[in-house]
């Protein structure tokens, strides 16, 4: 499957959940996705590094904390482009597991697991910010799980 006949299955089946995925489909949107959001963080941050600097060094100098104000709206445009791609992903995910002959429950997974490791560090006293790059671990492994195992045959999902 192409990259635009995935993306075009990505939005068509964006409520369905019976049937499957194939490996390259789901290859193809997940990664896009992936690459959508990192791009767009980067472009962010560098718009607000551009607007810092010139902020201070520039003709009219301000005080105020455009590096907040600009993750504000990496968070916002985060946010806004989450709640548009949820479905279709949630969708997407649970037809690539039953391609692979698993249950679509399977993506509550990873989500279980960062919340157990969250409620352990909080049981510990611990803060959570310094941990947030290792709760997102179990997400990409599920990912990676999901993006190079293979298609079974024999699936009753199928």
């Amino acid at each position: 499957m192409s990259a635009w006949e995935s993306l075009v299955d990505f939005f068509k089946k964006y409520h369905t959940f019976r049937g499957s995925s194939s490996r390259s489909a789901y290859n193809w949107m997940a990664w896009f996705w992936g690459l959508i959001y990192i791009s767009l963080a980067i472009v962010i941050v560098l718009i607000a590094g551009l607007g810092t600097f010139f902020g201070q060094h520039g003709h009219f100098q301000n005080n105020s904390s455009s590096f907040l104000e600009t993750v504000v709206v990496v968070l916002v445009i985060s946010v806004c482009m989450s709640v548009v791609v949820i479905l279709p992903n949630l969708a997407l995910k649970t037809r690539r597991l039953h391609d692979m002959g698993y249950s679509g429950w399977w993506q509550l997974l990873p989500i279980i697991i960062a919340c157990i490791a969250a409620g352990i560090l909080l049981a510990l006293g611990l803060d959570i910010a310094p941990y947030e790059s290792f709760l997102m671990v179990p997400n990409l492994l599920f990912t990676l799980w999901l993006t190079f195992t293979k298609t079974n045959k024999r699936s009753k999902y199928q």
